[in-house]
């Protein structure tokens, strides 16, 4: 790995209430600004505490309560000790797409051409790739203390899930079925494996290959298109939901929530103007108009929403919710707005908006922080 990013000390801003710590990265890239703020307290108004520079966009951050790591498009990589000052960092190259932090906040894990395990001071642990060319799809700390990684093979897009103990040994793997074109998995830090096909059927895969279920998503008269399913990380609950008509006329999308054996827990009422969906923790966000966030068992935790703006992505942590919205506009300019949601009360606890032609993008982080880079991308 070769180093990079020289350490420099970031620039403070004063904060309106000093009771909590604020840190905020000014990115600066070839293509764009960009920024980054992190967040934690019981403001109203959020406010810039602190910056720095690298020299592409961050496409993943995460960290704990002590200590920050941002991964660019580039492969660089470096630390925000304390966030508030930046660490020498390296460069992994590989085409990095994404990277996550083991619970320990020990490790780090870097999905690209290859699957590369760093410890908390960038030090590269092991790296491991196929002989065959391949892409990583998909890795995560499995509950176990392990890896868990599926490569998806470049010549014949054949699949195959791999786990690794912390240390980089080979555990076990099978080939992951060719279910045909157009499949889409999930991986789930249990292990367990979700593939679902264009026809709307789902199968469940257990750590060591097994089929545990396969059960299909209703679509009566096959009227919607545009299938999305995801699990959250225990592995035993699995959101699924078509994302428009074919007609194209608005109306009713329905969302299924089921178990990992295909047992359907429940039915949640949607409608063409919350088209997406995605996995928080253990929890599932519904979004578009309207941002909606439902437990295990489909009950509702969070309804919101802004007037003339959009929900693009949010994150979660430690009771607390960022929800990002976008105005609806034809300008080159747009209007985001940060919302941090007390999950408890349900009610707004901090908020920020601001005007940017760049792409946005939010990270969770832990220890009520929320992190949002702002960037070309």
């Amino acid at each position: 790995m070769k180093k990079t990013v020289k350490s420099h000390d970031l620039l403070h801003i004063t904060l309106q209430n000093q009771r909590w710590l604020a840190a905020f990265i000014l990115v600066a890239a070839t293509l764009g600004a960009m920024t980054l703020w992190a967040l934690r307290g019981k403001e109203t108004t959020l406010h810039v505490a602190s910056q720095f520079k690298t020299n592409d966009y961050p496409i993943g951050i995460v960290g704990t309560q002590d200590q920050g790591y941002a991964l660019t498009a580039t492969g660089q990589i470096f630390a925000l000790r304390g966030w508030a000052s930046q660490s020498e960092g390296v460069e992994l190259g590989d085409n990095p797409t994404s990277f996550t932090l083991s619970t320990s906040g020990k490790y780090l894990l870097v999905a690209g051409q290859r699957l590369t395990l760093l410890d908390d001071a960038l030090h590269q642990k092991w790296s491991r790739q196929t002989t065959a060319p391949s892409v990583v799809e998909q890795a995560v700390f499995t509950v176990t203390g392990g890896v868990a990684v599926v490569y998806s093979f470049l010549k014949d897009q054949s699949r195959q899930f791999v786990t690794y103990d912390i240390a980089g040994k080979y555990q076990d793997g099978y080939t992951v079925p060719d279910f045909g074109r157009g499949s889409q998995i999930s991986l789930a830090h249990s292990g367990t494996l979700v593939v679902t096909l264009e026809s709307g059927t789902i199968y469940t895969v257990s750590l060591q290959g097994k089929v545990i279920a396969k059960f299909t998503v209703p679509n009566p008269g096959q009227k919607l298109a545009g299938l999305v399913t995801v699990v959250d990380d225990s592995g035993t609950r699995i959101l699924a939901g078509y994302g428009r008509s074919i007609s194209g006329t608005p109306g009713s999308l329905p969302r299924y929530l089921f178990d990992q054996t295909g047992k359907k827990i429940t039915q949640i009422s949607a409608t063409s103007d919350n088209p997406d969906l995605r996995a928080l923790g253990n929890d599932f966000l519904t979004f578009g108009r309207t941002a909606e966030i439902f437990d295990k068992d489909g009950k509702q935790l969070l309804s919101a929403s802004k007037l003339n703006f959009n929900a693009i992505d949010a994150s979660m942590s430690d009771g607390e919710c960022a929800l990002l919205f976008q105005e609806q506009s034809t300008s080159q300019t747009a209007v985001y707005f940060l919302g941090i949601y007390d999950m408890k009360t349900r009610a707004l606890v901090h908020q920020w908006s601001m005007a940017e032609s760049d792409e946005v993008r939010v990270f969770q982080l832990p220890g009520m922080r929320s992190a949002l880079a702002l960037g070309s991308g």
